[in-house]
């Protein structure tokens, strides 16, 4: 049974004969992508080799064996280990920061493959880096699971100028009705409120433009 997180994942993914998962953990994501024949092949990847062995586990209890290869490596260096070119390659779990410096490091490596990505924290960080490295999103979707809210993007190779709003916010997310936008704005503000009312009023400016921001989205929102 996989979570509304990896289902939502895998809707994003472009239908191809080889797909990555980076920090595939467990493997979940990329056993439905096989199941599914969503992609043909997979490049399972992490960096530990204890979770390696979790995915392994996973898609040989699913008889997916010959349709998955395992690398163990840093980031976008797993994608060396095929002559081939990923279709689309995912990178989730991962914070802002961390996600950034795989971007930024093995861009040249994605060949102009489809990127599913998702951060849990430092969520403009994700936003920043597709930018830099030339990728532009094209969907942004947004899922809670356990408590805890996520957003996911779908992006593609293409110039992205992103304002200091939309670098916070978003550029999807409002575009459609969403169930989970009007709880994920409400405990977004209530975490700023909290942050600013904590920190001197220098060091909180970009918390209080975010905070303006969400304030007037939640208000056009609730008047609809």
């Amino acid at each position: 049974m996989i979570d509304q997180r990896i289902r939502m994942a895998a809707d994003l993914y472009d239908p191809c004969s080889l797909g990555a998962d980076i920090g595939c953990d467990h493997g979940l994501l990329p056993c439905h992508l096989l199941r599914q024949g969503i992609c043909d092949r997979m490049i399972c990847a992490d960096l530990s080799e204890k979770a390696l062995q979790h995915a392994r586990s996973n898609i040989h209890m699913r008889d997916l064996d010959s349709r998955a290869i395992f690398v163990c490596a840093d980031g976008f260096d797993a994608l060396r280990a095929v002559p081939d070119a990923p279709g689309c390659v995912s990178l989730m779990g991962v914070g802002g920061r961390v996600a950034r410096n795989i971007l930024l490091k093995g861009a040249d490596l994605l060949r102009g493959a489809t990127l599913i990505l998702s951060v849990h924290r430092d969520v403009p960080l994700g936003r920043q880096a597709l930018q830099e490295i030339g990728y532009q999103i094209c969907e942004e979707r947004l899922c809670l699971e356990n408590g805890r809210f996520y957003i996911l993007w779908k992006a593609r190779p293409g110039s992205m100028q992103l304002t200091q709003e939309e670098m916070l916010l978003g550029t999807k997310l409002f575009d459609e009705d969403d169930a989970v936008l009007l709880p994920y704005l409400r405990r977004r503000i209530s975490i700023l409120e909290k942050q600013c009312a904590a920190s001197p009023e220098n060091d909180a400016d970009t918390a209080r433009f975010e905070l303006q921001c969400l304030r007037s989205r939640l208000g056009a929102l609730l008047s609809r």
